[in-house]
């Protein structure tokens, strides 16, 4: 097998790896879409709950249901949190490490391949915390805890939003 022989098999493996990498982005694309839409449904029956101060006896006491609806939302939320950053992202860091391999082998032959490694180095952005014009505080967050990010901070909204709401409004007494 010549030398171009072997680069054409390796752009063909590149070009199957990147429509993979493409199939897990999608499919964690519409993780969070499905995930958002269960979050409005969550927040539209607990909004409907608080309206009409529904309330639920359990364990010998008085629940607010519009909590009970958001400590539901939290247990799904973190459910879509586990098949898209558990599951299917490493799937996709495992094509995104393949890709850059491949890359690699592309890039004897020809030196200006390198999508992949491109957007594995623009991927990561840099929070910083500033004061005046100095950095106090800077840390480099890359996809994972972007991820992390996107899941607990509304899962902490819907944790302290029902703990509120609990001890907000009034239980009806019997």
């Amino acid at each position: 097998m010549t030398k171009q022989e072997k680069v054409g098999f390796y752009i063909e493996l590149w070009k199957q790896t990147v429509d993979v990498q493409k199939h897990f982005n999608d499919i964690e694309l519409r993780i969070r879409g499905l995930a958002l839409t269960v979050l409005t449904f969550v927040l539209g029956g607990a909004s409907l709950a608080i309206r009409d101060n529904a309330t639920v006896i359990m364990f010998g006491g008085h629940f607010q249901l519009g909590s009970l609806i958001l400590f539901l939302g939290i247990v799904l939320w973190l459910t879509f949190y586990f098949v898209d950053q558990v599951w299917y992202h490493r799937l996709l860091i495992g094509a995104v490490v393949h890709g850059e391999a491949l890359e690699d082998e592309i890039k004897r032959a020809l030196p200006a391949a390198g999508l992949t490694k491109a957007i594995t180095k623009n991927s990561p952005y840099t929070i910083r915390v500033r004061f005046f014009r100095k950095t106090l505080w800077s840390a480099e967050i890359h996809s994972t805890m972007k991820i992390r990010i996107f899941y607990f901070t509304v899962a902490a909204i819907l944790v302290v939003s029902g703990i509120l709401l609990q001890l907000a409004l009034p239980t009806p007494r019997h």
